[in-house]
């Protein structure tokens, strides 16, 4: 899909600190047996929200496990079932830290919590091989603001999948949603750098919204939807992930392993599909070696390894996006 996007590079960009998210978001549990009526309000609202939907012992397992690995950081005591900061700084770049590995994965394909997923899908699903997980603590990191579809394109529907591990209410900073927004294409600045910044301007502000969320429940967001995190101002650890979900049948975007690169291609060994090889031009959407900032084409065959994991998304034998993976 195709959509203009802003080139204002004297704008003034919108901040996650200027959202107010004044409205309530909207409990969709009534429509997740009507796949026709879920998918309208989705699409007219650029979003889907399911209240304690997942399963509660694998959300359980999912949170005592993210709870483990932030003790072992040392920003929650051991044991802490609510995660309580200890006042110790998280470490940079562990969205995607090995230390999660698996956690996300085990969640979303408990086979009750697929079976969520398969109705808002209205097909079975699968898991994108992205994940970012949050353990932000008071103070820390805020998701600044953002549409997914514009750092991922190609993948054609699949659904960003937000998901609450502790209570997060709204002094813990869960995400604020733009309602109504993703009917009205890219807002990301390219007259700026990376991460290409909303204008101020650019989203009304009586659009935003969030709401108390609670383990189990379910944040499906639009690729369009204007989002952000809010500030965590209490005393404990903000506990949860995001990743997405596809067509198990026809999946969009697949992990692959790099064997081989040249200036204008890249060779890959994709465990569905065998060897590939795809063109790689300056149009592809390149992020190897971090998954937030776009690399430039030029010298890709230098910094691309093989031996690197990717995301895949390719259109025919041309290489679309080329992402850093993350597996769950």
């Amino acid at each position: 899909m195709n959509m203009p996007v802003i080139n204002a590079p004297d704008a003034r960009d919108l901040s996650a600190a200027d959202v107010d998210p004044a409205r309530e978001l909207e409990s969709c549990n009534h429509l997740l047996d009507d796949h026709a009526g879920l998918e309208a309000f989705y699409r007219e609202n650029g979003y889907i929200l399911l209240r304690e939907v997942f399963d509660p012992q694998s959300v359980a397992q999912a949170r005592d496990a993210m709870l483990a690995v932030a003790a072992e950081l040392g920003i929650t005591e051991p044991g802490d079932p609510v995660g309580k900061w200890t006042g110790k700084p998280l470490p940079a770049n562990m969205e995607e830290s090995d230390l999660y590995a698996g956690i996300a994965k085990a969640l979303i394909e408990h086979p009750a919590n697929l079976a969520v997923m398969e109705k808002v899908l209205g097909e079975p699903a699968c898991a994108v091989p992205i994940v970012q997980y949050r353990t932000y603590p008071p103070g820390g990191p805020i998701t600044v603001v953002h549409q997914d579809g514009f750092y991922s394109p190609g993948i054609q529907d699949y659904k960003p999948v937000w998901v609450p591990l502790t209570p997060c209410a709204r002094d813990m900073g869960g995400l604020a949603i733009a309602i109504g927004q993703n009917r009205r294409g890219y807002f990301h600045n390219v007259g700026k750098p990376s991460p290409y910044p909303f204008p101020r301007d650019a989203v009304p502000d009586d659009a935003w919204a969030t709401t108390d969320y609670m383990p189990g429940d379910v944040l499906i967001v639009h690729p369009c939807t204007p989002h952000c995190g809010t500030p965590n101002r209490s005393d404990r650890l903000r506990i949860t992930f995001d990743s997405r979900v596809q067509s198990a049948a026809n999946p969009s975007a697949i992990a692959a392993t790099v064997t081989a690169v040249t200036p204008n291609s890249i060779t890959v060994d994709v465990k569905e599909l065998g060897v590939r090889t795809l063109t790689v031009d300056s149009d592809t959407f390149i992020r190897v070696l971090h998954p937030g900032v776009r690399e430039k084409f030029e010298g890709f065959a230098e910094y691309t390894r093989p031996g690197m994991r990717l995301v895949v998304v390719r259109d025919g034998d041309r290489a679309v996006m080329l992402r850093k993976a993350a597996e769950g």
